[in-house]
């Protein structure tokens, strides 16, 4: 018996560094992405696939073409710039077109993504502090009288199949109706110094957006998140990070307006990470229900455009009447007489609808 656990506590310590190990090397695959000439664009944590596009904080646009597994490195080429949505309807001070009932869905697909600076480590297995952002970021939205269907459903272990776990918690969500799904994280890059940031004079990490490009979703969640940084680029610069799209579906097939959201890394300090969800928050109100992009977000609510067109007919009516007036009154000469052709011919035209006195 005592040969048995002794055996036993010596599997144990040796299948503990094992675990650390794999740990690790989860945290730790990190790829460089670099450009045509070898200067880095930015880290990726995860496997990039050839195929996979980025979209950099000042909108140049790249394709990954060949990635080398020994090394961590990944050769990217150049499409140019990325042109997002036109979104000058922000600066009108009309309400542009809103939804009547305002909805949205939220979840977190590894549950125990947590923040070193904040919550000790960076992985809690039964709930991690990405909870905390997640519903951080829903009280803000709240705010903006978004209704937001949140899980706090654990899909824990972080592995490779988490995604598959959290499935059914994003379609059980979009049963609900809802227009849009965010699926909450935060990255896994070591250097926290690529989500620092200010917004307003606050320090704030950045958000990056990730959206699969292996689904019938993928070209509209591709134009979702475009809307997406297109208005934090004019409300709050340096707020959202990237773009990344990337191999796989995320589950964003569910929704057409599905986004992964990255809040800051696990090095990030996590007060800075729970003052980004504010802005985010106002980001994402106003990019699904601020209006329309293009020409369509600068024409008025339909209140206002039904209103404009009863004023136009208004001055019809009255141009009408002026000139039928002048008409009759250079025709007799006289105002009682003029007064009454215009009576007549007013019967006439309404077919006594107007111009008759009330019995």
């Amino acid at each position: 018996m005592k040969r048995a656990l002794a055996i036993l506590a010596l599997a144990m310590l040796l299948a503990a560094p094992l675990t650390a190990l794999a740990e690790a090397e989860e945290e730790n695959e990190i790829y460089q992405l670099l450009d045509e000439n070898g200067e880095t664009i930015t880290w990726y944590a995860g496997e990039p696939d050839a195929g996979d596009e980025y979209v950099s904080g000042d909108n140049k646009h790249y394709r990954v073409i060949q990635v080398d597994e020994d090394s961590k490195r990944a050769r990217m080429e150049s499409l140019g710039t990325f042109a997002l949505p036109d979104v000058s309807w922000l600066d009108d001070d009309t309400q542009p077109v809103s939804a009547t009932k305002k909805a949205v869905a939220m979840y977190c697909t590894h549950s125990d993504e947590s923040y070193e600076s904040g919550d000790g480590k960076s992985s809690i297995e039964k709930r991690g502090g990405i909870y905390d952002v997640a519903e951080k970021l829903k009280a803000a939205l709240e705010k903006k009288g978004v209704t937001v269907y949140y899980s706090d459903e654990n899909h824990y272990p972080h592995d490779a199949g988490a995604y598959r776990r959290s499935r059914a918690t994003a379609a059980s969500l979009a049963e609900e109706g809802v227009d849009a799904i965010f699926d909450v994280h935060r990255d896994g890059i070591p250097d926290a110094s690529q989500y620092t940031s200010e917004v307003k004079g606050q320090e704030i990490t950045k958000v990056r957006l990730l959206v699969g490009r292996q689904n019938q979703n993928a070209d509209a969640n591709k134009q979702f998140a475009a809307q997406i940084k297109a208005v934090a680029d004019k409300l709050y610069p340096g707020l959202v990070k990237d773009i990344y799209m990337g191999k796989g579906s995320y589950n964003q097939d569910l929704q057409p307006h599905a986004v992964l959201l990255e809040f800051g890394t696990h090095k990030s300090d996590k007060n800075e990470v729970l003052a980004s969800t504010a802005y985010m928050a106002d980001v994402l109100n106003r990019a699904l229900y601020g209006g329309v992009t293009g020409a369509a977000g600068k024409e008025k609510s339909p209140a206002k455009e039904n209103s404009g067109g009863w004023t136009g007919i208004g001055w019809l009516v009255v141009i009408g009447l002026a000139g039928l007036f002048l008409y009759a009154f250079a025709a007799s000469g006289n105002l009682k007489t003029a007064g009454s052709k215009m009576k007549r011919s007013v019967q006439e035209m309404t077919g006594g609808l107007f111009g008759r006195r009330m019995k």
